[in-house]
């Protein structure tokens, strides 16, 4: 097996994400569905990061970064035949080093996805229980990286 290979995302990654994130949008197990132009506008900004092996794309992480120093998760989804090989780690590590002083993410409490965060570094810190679609109730984790951020 190769290395892992992660880097920016570019204009031509596009179709690989959106293809992916619409294959994993279906199912219980579903992420959510995020519409083309928020990756558009993320690629030329740098916020997505892919996973390559072989130079194929396995998988990508979509992260914001606000001026307060705190990157949140907005989505990370890795290809089914690619999981359980560090792949997640390394996008999320792309993502943090892009980070001030914290991260913060939100994942649905049936995905299988709940135990990885603890086992990476976050904690659980909140739930939010506001009504949504599919009725899920939504978990909240975060994790110090950096300093303590101050106020201006």
């Amino acid at each position: 097996m190769s290395e892992t290979e992660i880097r920016a995302a570019t204009p031509v990654d596009l179709a690989y994400i959106d293809n992916l994130q619409r294959i994993e949008a279906n199912g219980p197990d579903s992420v959510g569905f995020i519409p083309w132009s928020r990756y558009e506008k993320e690629v030329m900004t740098g916020g997505i990061h892919l996973a390559f092996d072989n130079d194929e794309p396995t998988g990508f992480v979509y992260a914001t970064h606000n001026r307060h120093g705190v990157t949140r998760i907005q989505q990370i989804v890795v290809q089914k035949d690619a999981r359980r090989a560090e792949r997640a780690t390394a996008l999320i590590e792309a993502a943090i080093r892009e980070s001030g002083w914290l991260v913060s993410l939100r994942c649905a409490e049936d995905l299988e996805a709940v135990e990885f965060w603890p086992a990476i570094g976050f904690e659980r810190v909140d739930v939010d229980d506001r009504p949504n679609k599919r009725k899920r109730k939504v978990l909240k984790f975060q994790k110090i990286v950096g300093g303590i951020w101050m106020a201006d």
